[in-house]
């Protein structure tokens, strides 16, 4: 899973340092193993069910942005959060979206952390009764 985290991570454009110094390596792995306990103990699984390594792979990237920002290792304001579309024309019609003066980049990145961490995830489908 850590190397799917890692493919995640690079198609967000966050890049992944390996140097000596760097506690990429470390927060990412704490990362995966976190997310996989917290899984497992709601599933009462000793895997990920098929049906959500999806949601664990984002899950161990929110937790990983999260812990880069809390740490202060992460630069919100160089990352990109503008929209793809800001306005729309068709004919005589012309919608625009007033996105960027509502929120801040920071706003932006808490939400998209929030987006990622899943934190209402479901797992009763895949919960095992045990005793």
């Amino acid at each position: 899973m850590l190397e799917k985290v890692k493919e995640r991570l690079v198609s967000l454009g966050i890049t992944l340092t390996n140097e000596p110094s760097s506690t990429d390596g470390f927060l990412l792995s704490f990362a995966v193993k976190k997310v996989t306990d917290h899984i497992n103990n709601q599933t009462n699984l000793d895997a990920i069910p098929k049906g959500l390594t999806h949601v664990a792979i984002d899950m161990a990237v929110g937790e990983f942005l999260f812990a880069k920002k809390s740490m202060g290792l992460l630069d919100v304001s160089s990352l990109d959060f503008s929209s793809a579309i800001k306005k729309v024309q068709d004919g005589d019609t012309t919608v625009e979206y007033a996105v960027e003066a509502k929120y801040s980049p920071e706003q932006k990145f808490e939400s998209f952390i929030m987006y990622l961490q899943h934190n209402e995830v479901d797992c009763v489908k895949y919960r095992v009764l045990t005793w």
